[in-house]
């Protein structure tokens, strides 16, 4: 009894495992890379997004609280729903320079107002092609041609075209750039109905020529940023202060942020109307 519990025991130990590997050996050109070659694929994938080009562009973020100060008889309520969708995607690449698609989309949404069904008060469609140059020292460049608009019917449609130059410096601790654009001009309506012709031709007094953006970033405190995005229009003394904190969350990829607008043009619908708004939520690309 002893001695076949021994020879069960020692073709446990030595006879089993063999022919186990034995089988992987032979399945290993089926079964694709093992654990720790799929993992080094995985990580290297990560650190190399070089074959789909595919990338955030603008700030991704998600406010769930988002609070204006505007009095207007519109039907909105003052708390909303505020987040931002940005994306970009290579569509070429040579010496160092690269020519891209980028799309964003900022919506409203009026999620608090049950009375009304919960409808989106604003959505701002914002796709464009651009090409960035390569980097010297710290500083580049994008040159594009974007579209905006709303979608929405008359009397409430807006929409521009533009061309932009916006060069930017970015180290370790800050990064500022200067945008600046030419509005494509559209013909005058017939009547402020008309589906045709130029929704907004006045927007350029509230939005200007360009904006300038700075960001501080703080390594000591965990990577937080602090940035800032400002318009001004000096000839009808009208612009936008637009403030964001980020402070990255412990074992996330996510940051806290908390948003602050004063001015003109947080919406194209509300080119023309002066509020203040501060909302509270997620960021998830700076």
């Amino acid at each position: 009894m002893k001695n076949k519990l021994l020879a069960l025991l020692l073709f446990t130990l030595f006879v089993m495992p063999a022919a186990g590997q034995n089988a992987d050996e032979e399945n290993s050109a089926d079964d694709g890379p093992s654990a720790p070659d799929l993992m080094e694929l995985i990580d290297y994938n990560k650190s190399n997004n070089t074959k789909n080009g595919f990338s955030a562009h603008k700030q991704n973020y998600f406010l769930p609280v988002s609070y204006s100060g505007l009095n207007v008889d519109d039907g909105r309520i003052d708390h909303e729903i505020k987040f931002q969708i940005s994306f970009k995607q290579r569509l070429l690449k040579f010496y160092g320079w690269a020519g891209y698609f980028g799309y964003t989309q900022k919506s409203f949404w009026q999620a608090y107002d049950l009375e009304n069904s919960r409808p989106f008060r604003e959505n701002n469609f914002n796709p464009e092609f651009f090409v960035r140059t390569k980097m010297w020292s710290g500083f580049r460049a994008d040159f594009g041609a974007e579209h905006e608009s709303n979608g929405r019917d008359m009397p409430k449609s807006r929409s521009w075209n533009r061309v932009y130059a916006m060069p930017y410096f970015e180290n370790d601790y800050i990064i500022a750039s200067i945008k600046g654009w030419y509005r494509i001009k559209e013909k005058k309506k017939v009547n402020a109905l008309d589906v045709s012709g130029d929704d907004n031709p006045d927007i350029y007094k509230y939005y200007g020529y360009g904006e300038f953006g700075f960001t501080v970033k703080f390594p000591e405190l965990r990577k937080t940023y602090l940035s800032t995005v400002l318009r001004y229009h000096p000839k009808y003394n009208k612009g936008s202060a637009e403030v964001n904190l980020t402070i990255p969350l412990s074992m996330s990829s996510m940051n806290v942020m908390v948003h602050y607008w004063e001015g003109y043009g947080e919406s194209l619908v509300d080119y023309n109307l002066r509020q203040r708004k501060i909302g509270v939520g997620l960021n998830f690309t700076r």
